[in-house]
Parts: C-alpha cells; sequence; structure tokens
C-alpha cells in the first residue's frame, strides 16, 4: 500500500472546490489581486512624499553587503557628478521590480517603510532655481543607508574622467596643470625655443606658467558659468547651482 501525496490530495480538493464554486474563486483571485496592486501604489506614493521616518530595520535580516556610509555615498556621488536626495524630488520613473523589492523588505522586517533615499544625475531630479542610473536607498540612521535596488543603464566607463575636474578645486587644477604639462611637452623644440637653444627648459616652463594662467581664466569665466559648482558641494544639493 503506498502513501498518501498530501500535496497532490490538496491540489485535488483545491480542483474540486473550483469546480463548484469558479466565481467565488475568481472573484477571491481578483481581491488578491487588488489588494497587491494598492500595495504597490501605497509604496510608490511614499517614496514620492516629502516627510518620510526613517526606518528602525534589524540589521541581522538585511544583506550587510548592501548597506553603505554617507562618507561612501558622497564619494561616489563627487566621482560621478551624482545626487543624493530624498527620492520625492525624484521625477523618474520607479520599476516594477524596485516596488517588489520594498514590498519583500516590508514584509521581512514586519513594518511599512516611509523614507527613502535615491541616488541618481542631477537631470533626474526636480530641483529648486535649477542634473541614468538610479539608486534606491533606505535610511538606516547613524549616515548609514540600505540599497534596496537600482536600475536603468550603467553609466558610461568615461563618465568619471571626464567629470574629474569639477569634483573639487585641487582636481581642476590638477587637471589644468596636467593639460597644460601636456600641451608644452608635444611642441617641438623648434616651433617653441628657435635660436634659444641653451634655454630650453626655461621658456617651456615660462610657457607653462603663461598657459596655465590662460586656461584658468578661460575656466573661471567659461567654466563656471555651465558646470556651476564641485561634485563635492553638489552631491546632496537640491539646488541647480
Amino acid at each position: 500500500m503506498t502513501g498518501v501525496d498530501l500535496e497532490k490530495a490538496l491540489d485535488r480538493l483545491k480542483a474540486r472546490e473550483e469546480r463548484k464554486n469558479p466565481d467565488e474563486v475568481l472573484a477571491a483571485f481578483k481581491q488578491i489581486l487588488a489588494e497587491d496592486d494598492q500595495q504597490e501604489e501605497d509604496i510608490l506614493r511614499r517614496i514620492f512624499s516629502h516627510g518620510g521616518l526613517s526606518a528602525q530595520l534589524d540589521l541581522r535580516k538585511l544583506d550587510p553587503q548592501k548597506i553603505y556610509t554617507l562618507d561612501q555615498v558622497k564619494e561616489l556621488c563627487t566621482q560621478y557628478r551624482l545626487r543624493f536626495l530624498d527620492s520625492a524630488y525624484f521625477k523618474g520613473e520607479i520599476p516594477y521590480e524596485a516596488t517588489r523589492k520594498v514590498k519583500a523588505l516590508q514584509k521581512d522586517q514586519n513594518q511599512t517603510l516611509s523614507a527613502f533615499k535615491i541616488m541618481a544625475p542631477a537631470p533626474m531630479f526636480h530641483l529648486e532655481y535649477k542634473d541614468k542610473d538610479p539608486l534606491l536607498f533606505v535610511p538606516l540612521g547613524k549616515d548609514r543607508f540600505y540599497l534596496i535596488h537600482k536600475w536603468g543603464k550603467d553609466l558610461h566607463p568615461l563618465r568619471k574622467l571626464l567629470v574629474f575636474p569639477f569634483r573639487h578645486f585641487k582636481a581642476l587644477m590638477g587637471s589644468l596643470a596636467g593639460l597644460c604639462a601636456f600641451i608644452v611637452s608635444v611642441i617641438p623644440s623648434s616651433l617653441l625655443i628657435g635660436p634659444y637653444d641653451n634655454h630650453s627648459l626655461s621658456i617651456r616652463v615660462i610657457f607653462f606658467f603663461y598657459l596655465f594662467i590662460a586656461l584658468g581664466g578661460m575656466t573661471l569665466l567659461y567654466g563656471f558659468s555651465r558646470v556651476k559648482n564641485f561634485n563635492s558641494v553638489l552631491w546632496n544639493s537640491r539646488y541647480d547651482d
């Protein structure tokens, strides 16, 4: 005599119940879907709302690899010229996968999350006074943040290099000095020195400082009118300056 497969026996009871009351089963299924949709709408509403409270999460239930400090977040924003702001200022779309992960985290922690942060390029935020790769965080307190979901395309690998001069003032000056040194070094001696072969190094040094001053002046005049400020200042600013 073989044993009873309880799962198959339960499936048979379920199938029999569905045959007897198909409308009730369908209505119950629709109710479950409606409640699930309502929960996702509530999550999106809280993501785009102001004034959420930081979560008091059980850290033992979190993935430690996804917990980051404020200094780490600031460093990455400074390197890639990103913003780290309350999710209420975000003007992009929140994908279904992100809301699903928030829902799963809420269930695991047995509490409702209402405060979120997003890291993304500034154009993806509504900035006051008036910049694709957003990261959704939940604050944990004590300057720590838990990464819930990342979506969009990866940042171009050259972005870090292109925005390097705008990290802070020292990076800008270093970049200008490096550019001037490169220009001075590739100019042919016959063009730069002429009959003054015995003073080649001195002439190159003088030309370096002239070029550095000229490029520095143009950067101050035209660069800041476009870039406006350094990454180290803008990373958590709600203003476009």
